[in-house]
């Protein structure tokens, strides 16, 4: 099969290589669509810990073609989204923390390829309603609405997410499905704000136009917000987040920042007001619920940029220069 090999920094090689192998309880896929992820971009910045060489992507959808001995071949011809890991259920981290962080899991995410085996369980279908390429978004919006799973959203709550890059926008989206009354976004390119108001986001913000402050103390008429989530990966925005909420008020993390990255925030302010500061990272036990959740929303559009396998490394730039919603890889045409 053709595949896209990272080789470190921001060199790839197209080029053939051996086709998976398929065990009894897996399923051979033919990749139709993956995700474009901030990881990507990270890992070959040297922002994200990563090993080369390997063959990146892991957010992706397609269609079962083979099946392992042990599984239905009444799979076969399902359209699924591809979860990355597995989970046992058993172990520590499985019982007391999320199954995504199962310590004996089993990592598949090759993705920039044209075929993926992965156990029969990581292949979720996909409903009725939802589009297949749509559903690689899976993966990305599992994190958002892990996140979001574990907020407290009270009647009358306003909300503010910054950044509208594909997290920003679900975290939003998914704020907003929870209960949230209003719901605002803050981000400086024009069609990801005017995107937000097709998820149905309440308010946007432009940073060029005024001050996130003013912008708030407007909208909150001085109290300051329930929730603000940061959807970027800058240290300093969560410590802006938590200067806008209110005494009580929680925010979340959901842009991932550097390694080491401090964080620039008054404890004492923060203690003081008892602000709660949630942290997101992964799919949380979520995963196999998103494909649902995501078909609620009016997501047509939201892919804005289609790349072949060879222009991997065109398509993280063009991610990490903030181009588009979401660019994909069509690994097979």
């Amino acid at each position: 099969m053709k595949a896209c090999i990272w080789l470190g920094g921001g060199d790839f090689e197209y080029g053939d290589v051996s086709d998976p192998t398929i065990g009894p309880d897996d399923v051979m896929v033919r990749i139709g669509t993956v995700g474009v992820c901030g990881t990507d971009v990270h890992i070959t910045q040297g922002l994200f810990p990563s090993t080369p060489p390997q063959i990146l992507g892991h957010e992706a959808s397609g269609e079962i073609i083979e099946v392992g001995a042990n599984v239905s071949r009444d799979r076969i011809g399902e359209n699924v989204v591809l979860n990355h890991s597995t989970s046992c259920g058993e172990c520590e981290s499985c019982r007391t923390w999320t199954v995504s962080r199962c310590e004996r899991n089993m990592q598949k995410h090759e993705f920039f390829a044209e075929l993926a085996s992965v156990p029969n369980a990581s292949a979720v279908p996909v409903p009725d309603g939802l589009d297949v390429e749509i559903a690689s978004i899976t993966e990305p919006a599992s994190c958002c609405l892990s996140g979001v799973s574990r907020l407290r959203i009270e009647d009358d709550a306003v909300g503010l997410v910054i950044g509208g890059g594909m997290m920003g926008l679900m975290t939003a989206a998914f704020l907003k499905t929870h209960g949230m009354r209003t719901v605002a976004i803050s981000e400086p390119v024009s069609y990801r704000r005017e995107f937000a108001t097709q998820l149905g986001i309440d308010v946007l913000h432009d940073p060029a136009e005024s001050s996130v402050e003013d912008f708030i103390a407007d909208l909150t008429n001085g109290r300051g917000l329930d929730i603000a989530a940061e959807a970027v990966g800058r240290a300093d925005l969560v410590a802006k987040c938590v200067e806008l909420v209110r005494p009580r008020g929680q925010v979340l993390m959901i842009g991932v920042a550097p390694a080491g990255a401090p964080l620039p925030v008054d404890l004492y302010d923060m203690q003081y007001r008892e602000v709660t500061l949630q942290s997101g990272f992964g799919r949380g036990d979520v995963f196999a619920r998103t494909p649902g959740e995501l078909a609620k929303l009016n997501l047509d559009g939201v892919i804005t940029g289609r790349y072949e396998l060879r222009d991997v490394p065109q398509a993280i730039i063009d991610s990490g220069e903030g181009k588009g919603v979401k660019l994909v890889i069509k690994p097979n045409g």
